[in-house]
């Protein structure tokens, strides 16, 4: 009767061991599963989060020029400006930008400049909505707004004489682009786009504005996503 008490402790206290063992055993490797694995996925998450939304700067230049009735007269000339913008989800982006170019201006109907160097001198401000075609660190996208001009003669009184004034006025920019993700905060920024113009009081025409008569411009922008 001893020995069936002692060999049935010995049972019981095995058991028991192994079942404290299990129950030790299931809340580690649940434990090493959320802290080993689940936060490199949230980190991953939160890595790419920092590298495509948020507040983004960009700086640049390029080429701008004139179309249609003001081509014959105004020769393409360099473009500059800068932006800021937020992008609070993958597909879309807002942006405040400004804009200045400088160009050569030519005498109505004679192949001579006004003066010698920089005629006519842009500075604009447009506000942009922007529409991104994929989410991927390669983004094509589209773009479209409104915008205001300033535009100056730099020799007034040549200026004048054939034409040409100072004047504001208001614009729609549309456009594509290509934006690129270098590393976690750069960016590459390649846009092109047409602006049609309200009108074209500062140069002179022949006939009544038409969609015709407006404005491309083609430019490298580098910055960063913050």
């Amino acid at each position: 009767m001893k020995a069936f008490v002692r060999i049935a402790g010995c049972v019981a206290t095995l058991w028991g061991g192994a079942a404290l063992a299990q129950d030790d055993y299931r809340p580690s490797a649940q434990r090493a599963t959320r802290q080993d694995i689940e936060p490199l996925t949230v980190s991953h998450s939160r890595e790419e989060k920092r590298a495509d939304l948020g507040l983004y700067a960009q700086l640049g230049g390029g080429v701008e020029g004139y179309t249609g009735q003001l081509n014959a007269n105004t020769g393409a000339g360099f473009a500059y400006g800068a932006a800021v913008g937020y992008r609070p989800m993958p597909y879309l982006a807002v942006e405040l930008g400004y804009q200045g170019s400088i160009n050569s201006l030519d005498v109505p109907g004679r192949s001579v400049n006004l003066d010698h160097g920089v005629d006519l001198v842009r500075n604009g401000g447009q506000a942009l909505v922007i529409g991104n075609f994929t989410d991927s660190r390669l983004q094509p996208y589209g773009v479209a707004g409104i915008g205001v001009d300033d535009y100056n003669i730099r020799h007034d009184s040549v200026g004048e004489r054939f034409g040409y004034r100072d004047d504001t006025s208001g614009y729609v920019p549309a456009g594509l682009g290509l934006r690129y993700q270098i590393g976690k905060l750069v960016t590459a920024d390649a846009r092109v786009s047409y602006n049609f113009l309200f009108d074209q009081d500062f140069a002179p025409t022949a006939a009544t504005p038409d969609w015709m008569d407006g404005r491309y411009l083609a430019t490298l922008q580098l910055g960063g996503t913050y």
